[in-house]
């Protein structure tokens, strides 16, 4: 099935734009699993950047790197995902295919520890700049948490905002999920 949830969406847009030797970015490392996902689909020849704010959060995304990814080809960044500019390396700038946020919490750990509107949408911003011309910035916003609909908003406007000629934005979500939705936004950069 194609629709099982939101995140195999976005990993499935994603998907046609990354390939062997392709550099991409995990905005929101959490327990690693985008991550993981990236490291196999760059391959050998290119390179993931993986950032969070919370030590806890890598730990959990190095581990599973350790064990699951086919290759040692990650670097992991102890810092808020507006910052990532700082981090990636000259020659990878405007050459990323694809930025993954996956907003919220880390699950399992301090739910008040949470992604805000004022750091991600210049992290967003800045993830635009970065992205080769095709490329794909996926952003999951989880409307339940506390703050999650107002971030929601806050980058529903944004997206909105783009200019069409220069991003195309698809706005996605599972309408009959109980609960709370998920929201997919993805700009691909024109």
């Amino acid at each position: 099935m194609i629709l099982t949830n939101i995140l195999n969406l976005a990993k499935m847009i994603c998907s046609e734009v990354l390939s062997e030797g392709s550099i991409a970015v995990d905005a929101t490392a959490g327990n690693g699993y985008d991550a993981l996902y990236l490291c196999n689909a760059v391959g050998a020849g290119g390179h993931v950047y993986a950032f969070d704010v919370q030590e806890q959060a890598l730990a959990a995304t190095a581990e599973r790197l350790e064990n699951e990814a086919e290759f040692a080809n990650y670097t992991l960044v102890h810092d808020g995902h507006q910052n990532m500019s700082s981090h990636i390396r000259p020659e990878h700038k405007g050459h990323i295919s694809v930025v993954m946020f996956n907003l919220g919490f880390l699950p399992g750990s301090d739910k008040s520890i949470v992604t805000r509107a004022e750091t991600t949408i210049p992290a967003v911003k800045t993830s635009l700049e970065l992205l080769a011309c095709g490329g794909i910035t996926a952003v999951a916003v989880y409307t339940g948490q506390d703050g999650g609909k107002e971030e929601e908003k806050e980058i529903r406007s944004f997206c909105a905002g783009l200019d069409y000629h220069k991003f195309k934005v698809l706005e996605a979500e599972i309408i009959n999920k109980p609960g709370f939705p998920i929201k997919l936004f993805c700009m691909e950069k024109v």
